[in-house]
């Protein structure tokens, strides 16, 4: 029993020795389509076996270090995924490699066109509205039983003096009150530039891009994807577009 762990302990004592001395290279690439031999920016390249992984630049080049023997698995939209392991021969090369991704069509669930009205695919709820009978000269009627005095006609504007009021001239003088004021301001601001942010990865164009979706309802595609910021902001192209695939196959079978 003792040797048989001793012999466990002397493998594992090994493999870790040997991880340490493992060469690593910087691998540099440029990723094109294989049809046009094009530039294709911002896929994916994923080191699988260091779970890490990078982007392609607007002109296709990347480059980090790895490890020989390390799996490399690059994708991109409407291109077959591509992978490679590196070996002590790529390590030797200093030159860019050239990867080639063959075009590959995207398959979405078959769906049957039918004839549908104009407001088929808004499917809001309808809010019922409380409707009272009640008499034209009703803003005319008295205030309160035994009163005299009348209440003003209908769409009389009714002016009150707010700078007379005491409680804004407390608040325009209570620092508590402006600071009150400064963080709601400093909120605000913030949700704009988390907006604006947003929009840098999720907006109409995108969406039209991906699903070629209706602009009757786009509208409400957006308003069902729900996404998070920590879902979007950020990430890559790739990883957007699967978010929108899988959000717009759910729509379509509601």
């Amino acid at each position: 029993m003792n040797k048989a762990i001793y012999l466990f302990l002397l493998l594992l004592i090994s493999g870790m020795l040997s991880a340490q001395t493992k060469p690593s290279f910087l691998f540099k690439g440029r990723v094109v389509s294989k049809d046009r031999l094009e530039s294709i920016p911002f896929a994916s390249v994923f080191v699988v076996t260091q779970n890490k992984g990078t982007a392609t630049s607007p002109q296709g080049n990347f480059n980090f270090r790895v490890y020989i023997g390390d799996s490399i698995r690059i994708t991109s939209v409407g291109y077959a995924d591509y992978a490679v392991v590196m070996t002590r021969e790529m390590a030797k090369k200093d030159n860019i490699v050239t990867i080639e991704l063959s075009p590959k069509a995207i398959d979405l669930d078959d769906v049957e066109v039918i004839q549908l009205s104009d407001d088929f695919y808004l499917r809001r709820k309808k809010w019922d509205t409380l409707k009272l009978d009640l008499p034209d000269n009703i803003m005319q009627l008295p205030l309160g039983p035994g009163s005299n005095e009348i209440a003003p006609p209908a769409n009389t504007p009714i002016n009150f003096p707010i700078a007379s009021i005491p409680i804004f001239q407390e608040i325009s003088r209570n620092p508590k009150q402006a600071r009150i004021i400064r963080k709601m301001e400093e909120a605000e601001t913030f949700l704009t530039l988390r907006e604006r942010e947003r929009l840098k990865y999720f907006n109409k164009d995108i969406v039209k891009k991906v699903t070629r979706i209706d602009n009757r309802v786009i509208d409400e595609f957006m308003e069902f994807c729900q996404f998070l910021d920590g879902e979007i902001i950020g990430k890559s192209e790739y990883e957007i577009t699967q978010k929108i695939l899988k959000r717009y196959k759910a729509f379509l079978r509601r």
